[in-house]
Order: C-alpha cells, then structure tokens, then sequence
C-alpha cells in the first residue's frame, strides 16, 4: 500500500510538472486551459502539487515552450542560463531518494576476457563503472558492451553497442575509443560521452578536448574537439555544434538513474524509455507522436512516465497481447 501511494504521489508531481509546462506554451489553447482548471479542481492535493512545480519552475528562470513547428528548442530553449541545473535538482528530496532507488536497483554486470582483451557489458536498465588499471573510468549505459585491450603502451576501447562516458586518466598514451567508424583519442584528463547510433556514433566532449578521425574518410585530418561540442558521425559525413553545460548534463542524466526531458516530443520520450525498460511504450496513434514535453523521470519507471503523460494530455494508455503500452489519443 505506501509503495502504492507513493507511485500514486510521484505521478500526480510529474502531471503538474507537465502542467506547468503546457500552460507556459503560447499555443495553449482555451481547451488545454479548460482541462487543465478540471485537473486541479480534482483533488486538493492536485492543487497543491501544481503550486509547487510552478514555485520550483519559476526559481530555475527557464523558457518552458517550445514555438509551434520547432523540431528542437532554439539555443538551448529550456536550458538555465546561469550554471547547471541538474545538480541542483539533485539536491531535492524526491531526487535524492530517485537516485537511491536508481543504484539499490542496479546489478552488477558481468565480464569476459579473451587472450588480452575483456569486455564488460550491461543488460537493459543496468550500469556500471569500470575502472582500468592505469586508473581511466568507463561509465557503461544501458545495454553497453566495450571490449579494452592494452597492447604495446596504447590504451584502446572498443564500444561494440550502447553508450558510456570515457574519464582518461593522465598518461603517456591517449585513452583511444572506437565506436562505429569514429576513432576518438582522450588526452589525459578529458571525459567524453559516446553513444552509437544506427548508422554512426555521436561524442560529445564533457571535458577537455579529443581528436576524432573518422575511419572512413582516412584522407581528412583528425578533428580536434574541445569541451561543449557534440559531433556526429553516420552515412551523411560529419557535423558538430556547440552545447551548453546544462544540455550535457541533461544527456547525462542516466548517470543518476534519470530520463531529463527538454521539449522532446512524445515519440522521442518513448523511445528514450524503451533503451532502458523490457516493457516497451508505443506510439499507436500518430497524431499524438510529437506532444512535447519537459521534466525528469526515473529510466525504469515507465508506467510513471505514462501516467503522468494521461494526467496531462488527451490521451490514453492500453496494453497489448505482448505487454507493451499502447499511447492512442483519448476522443
């Protein structure tokens, strides 16, 4: 029964917090205002909640919408523009028990060697951190696997799936990271976040600075990337942009058990939910896909994140023969 009525509580903050982003939207209409009054008037505790998610949203000085037909916010829309806010948000008590519950829940992964190489992999929803012998960090995301081997002074990882964060630790040799057809070289001290894509990988640089050569394209000299850039990597060549300190650690945010959404659409969100959960969200009802929307969420709670969604928006969650949930819009 409290685990009840604290999944219960959980869902109700996460609805207000999405209130008090839909209300702050300038396409808001009278209808979603109409719906919204109707979902206070519900409960005191309704009420309440959304007064606290306003107090809270408005102490972080953010730009809470997105403008009409945006695929993404602009210069980092819903992003603080002092320091980063995650930490802060850290601070607070339901986040604070979110990352308690996050590494009670975590399983230790296992390992295998190979002549002079071992791989450590991570199944869906867990994490790990490896520590190399000379002292670099590997952080494995969901459903990762990275192959080490060190042969003839070089220390090189290769990440065969999933995403991790790479801290170099001070030496000789560059931490050298191959993912996909990107070779990344970590200068001693820099930390670098790599995810592989479908087609390509993304790294984006935390820390430091980093040369990336694509392996593909062996005529084109090494890229050199400096802390707050992401590059990408796939079939159409490469690209970087600038990033914020607060858009890293929003990506970064499954460090601590957590799902930050910044003005993601609903398909997106899913997705995103689906790395980390065997149950499986699905978007059956295409006029829904690209509702955006903003808060924090633990990565194994998807029927939280559902539930808070249904609290805020018209629409409507069933489950199918398989177990997965089925988003429609709700007539």
């Amino acid at each position: 029964m409290e685990r009840e009525t604290g999944s219960r509580r959980e869902a109700v903050r996460q609805a207000a917090a999405l209130w008090v982003v839909r209300l702050d939207d300038p396409s808001c209409s009278d209808a979603d205002r109409a719906a919204f009054e109707a979902w206070r008037g519900e409960s005191f505790e309704h009420e309440a909640a959304y007064e606290r998610e306003a107090a809270a949203w408005a102490r972080l000085d953010r730009v809470r919408a997105l403008r009409p037909g945006l695929e993404s916010p602009d210069a980092d829309l819903l992003a603080p523009t002092s320091k980063p806010r995650l930490p802060a948000l850290a601070r607070s008590p339901w986040a604070r028990g979110m990352a308690a519950a996050a590494a009670m829940a975590l399983v230790v992964a296992g390992s295998l060697s190979f002549g002079t190489s071992t791989a450590y992999a991570t199944a869906i929803g867990e994490r790990r951190v490896v520590v190399l012998g000379d002292n670099s960090r590997i952080e494995l995301n969901t459903n990762s696997k990275v192959v080490v081997r060190f042969k003839r002074g070089v220390r090189e990882v290769k990440l065969v799936k999933g995403e991790a964060l790479f801290d170099a630790a001070p030496g000789a040799q560059p931490l050298v990271v191959k993912a996909a057809d990107a070779v990344i070289a970590a200068d001693g001290s820099a930390e670098v976040v790599v995810r592989l894509r479908s087609d390509g990988a993304a790294v984006t640089v935390k820390k430091g600075a980093v040369d990336v050569d694509p392996v593909r394209d062996e005529s084109k000299d090494d890229m050199r990337l400096k802390a707050g850039v992401v590059a990408i990597y796939d079939s159409r060549g490469s690209r970087s942009r600038a990033v914020s300190n607060a858009e890293i650690d929003r990506s970064l945010a499954w460090r601590q058990g957590a799902i930050a959404l910044n003005g993601q659409s609903l398909a997106q969100a899913a997705a995103e939910f689906n790395r980390y959960n065997h149950r499986q969200i699905r978007i059956a009802d295409p006029s829904i896909a690209d509702l955006r929307l903003a808060g924090y969420f633990q990565t194994t709670e998807p029927t939280s994140f559902v539930s808070a969604v249904t609290s805020a928006f018209p629409v409507r969650a069933s489950e199918s023969a398989d177990g997965a949930i089925r988003l429609s819009r709700r007539s």
